[in-house]
């Protein structure tokens, strides 16, 4: 008789542990809104916005060229099974279309076209004469910089936002709070760069990489000149580079800027025929590895490029 509870007592906790271990190992479902951002800014500007309530990714790899992207179709599924896919607009992400259209109602992926209401520039009236691979006129009609308009920032993060509320109505006031905050400031940096960069002695941003601030150049009512088009991957225009150097020699310009994503041989070689000094800009979309393992920022990083800019065009 003892033997047999004494038995019972030894097994008892060997049956119970397991059942709790069990109801302890139970995972609550992540309810979080799934997002994916094609490019940094887009994922930048996601975080602000939802902050902990929504789940994001950046799809290209830091440093890859969104204009020729190629999708993997691995991609494609990953992305197409998200809650909210974000995107600047088909002058950016041409290959976009590949994603929404494998997105099906059983997906129920929504797919934003963030760039919507936002100021476009025309490449023809931006000074852009860019072709295709076989000699014809490229598809896009307007630069797809359009976040280095804070203006069009703020628009994006309006479009964000209505994109979250409308999967996610039950916090749309956490989503409105973050935007109104987020939004304060972009408007007090916007309000910073116009300062700043009012009173400077020279007002033309000499460019050694690939067409991508002309939005901020107009922004600010500077003048803007690039080497390369609108491609990184293209080669560098000739007359464009001679057009650089006739205007170091006419305004006697003393920095030239450069970016990561264009190898800065050209810049390099510029300076050294020019004497001049380098310094860095960066479009905001186009950051490494390294850039994202110390947390940068859209804000970090366009205060970045405001200090630079006072100091290549000689500003108080």
């Amino acid at each position: 008789m003892w033997s047999k509870i004494i038995f019972i007592l030894l097994i008892f906790p060997a049956l119970i542990i397991p059942s709790c271990k069990l109801a302890n190992d139970t995972q609550i479902p992540d309810t979080r809104l799934k997002v994916t951002a094609t490019i940094f800014p887009l994922y930048d500007f996601a975080r602000a916005v939802g902050g902990e309530k929504i789940s994001v990714s950046m799809l290209l790899p830091p440093g890859a060229d969104a204009h020729n992207y190629e999708l993997k179709p691995e991609e494609i599924v990953k992305v197409t099974n998200s809650d909210v896919f974000l995107f600047i607009n088909f002058e950016m992400e041409q290959w976009a279309y590949k994603i929404i259209s494998a997105a099906t109602e059983k997906t129920n992926m929504l797919a934003v076209e963030t760039g919507k209401g936002t100021f476009l520039l025309p490449l023809a009236v931006a000074g852009e004469q860019e072709q295709d691979e076989y000699g014809g006129q490229h598809a896009s009609r307007f630069d797809p910089h359009i976040w280095l308009d804070l203006a069009n920032a703020q628009t994006i993060i309006d479009n964000i936002t209505e994109a979250f509320i409308n999967k996610d109505q039950a916090n749309s006031d956490y989503y409105k709070n973050n935007a109104r905050k987020y939004k304060s400031r972009l408007a007090a940096l916007d309000k910073k760069y116009r300062e700043k960069l009012a009173l400077c002695k020279s007002d033309v941003i000499l460019h050694a990489g690939h067409w991508a601030f002309a939005y901020l150049a107009q922004r600010y009512k500077l003048k803007y000149m690039a080497a390369y088009s609108t491609s990184a991957e293209a080669e560098p225009l000739p007359q464009n580079i001679f057009n650089m150097v006739e205007q170091i020699k006419k305004t006697g310009a003393t920095y030239i800027f450069y970016e990561d994503l264009v190898a800065p041989r050209l810049a390099q070689t510029m300076a050294k025929e020019t004497g001049v000094g380098l310094l860095k800009l960066n479009n905001g979309h186009d950051i490494g590895k390294n850039d994202i393992k110390k947390g940068v920022t859209f804000l970090s990083l366009m205060e970045e490029n405001l200090a630079n800019l006072r100091k290549g065009l000689s500003c108080p």
